[in-house]
């Protein structure tokens, strides 16, 4: 499986915890791990390789051509 590794500052979408922002990046690969802030004001630790985590794109900005 190619696990993604998240940076601080991405945008993510958990499948219970709905949509937060990554505070720190923790360890690589099989120990990879990430502490995120969601939208409800919780925080927490969770191991990259189980949290079934999806990178959220920005929205382009308008005006902005890709």
């Amino acid at each position: 499986m190619n696990q993604r590794d998240f940076q601080v500052g991405d945008r993510v979408r958990h499948p219970e915890f709905g949509i937060g922002l990554v505070l720190e990046a923790l360890g690589k690969g099989e120990q990879a791990a990430v502490i995120v802030s969601f939208d409800d004001k919780s925080r927490r630790k969770l191991a990259v390789r189980f949290a079934k985590l999806t990178l959220v794109e920005p929205p382009s900005a308008p005006g902005r051509k890709s």
